[in-house]
């Protein structure tokens, strides 16, 4: 018998061929698939936002009277040089301001009794940074700098004494605020 004319074997080449037709066409349409899917676009955006940090050298500024004259005196804290430094990634073109906010003056909790959170001033220095006075009516500007970058500067406080001040430990919160403009 030949093997051209054996049925069995005419029937399993049309089966094979028919397999590998409905492969193909299969394989074609999912390559088409899978080709249609790879074309394509991805939009990606990061936002950075502008960012300060605050590092100063100490959180507490004190003053001590070690006796009264009679007359009143600029007292310097107990503490000396304060150093402030504020970093920062703002843009080239724009301003970094610094400020000290104070919501009440200075009060001794055992009594009540006050004293003007004004008589406490300070002496700048550090490129941008300035001479001042606290003051609850508004925030006082403390420095200005341009662009990003690390800006340190130093202050030194005073307290003006009165000796008519009645004895007692007075205290009050200073807010250091940046902001970028």
């Amino acid at each position: 018998m030949s093997r051209t004319g054996d049925p069995l074997r005419k029937r399993s080449r049309a089966a094979r061929r028919l397999a590998c037709f409905f492969l193909l066409s299969w394989s074609s349409l999912f390559l088409g698939q899978l080709l249609a899917q790879s074309v394509a676009s991805l939009g990606v955006t990061v936002q950075v936002a502008r960012r300060f940090r605050i590092e100063i050298n100490t959180s507490q500024v004190s003053f001590t009277r070690s006796s009264s004259t009679g007359v009143p005196q600029t007292i310097p804290a107990n503490e000396g040089r304060f150093d402030l430094t504020i970093k920062t990634n703002n843009d080239y073109g724009s301003s970094t301001n610094v400020w000290f906010q104070v919501s009440s003056d200075l009060m001794d909790s055992a009594t009540g009794y006050t004293i003007p959170v004004e008589r406490i001033s300070w002496q700048a220095g550090g490129s941008g940074f300035y001479s001042g006075q606290l003051s609850k009516a508004a925030p006082v500007l403390v420095a200005r700098f341009t662009g990003p970058g690390s800006f340190t500067g130093y202050l030194y406080f005073f307290f003006a004494e009165d000796p008519d001040m009645a004895p007692g430990s007075y205290r009050t919160t200073v807010t250091i605020l940046v902001e970028g403009v």
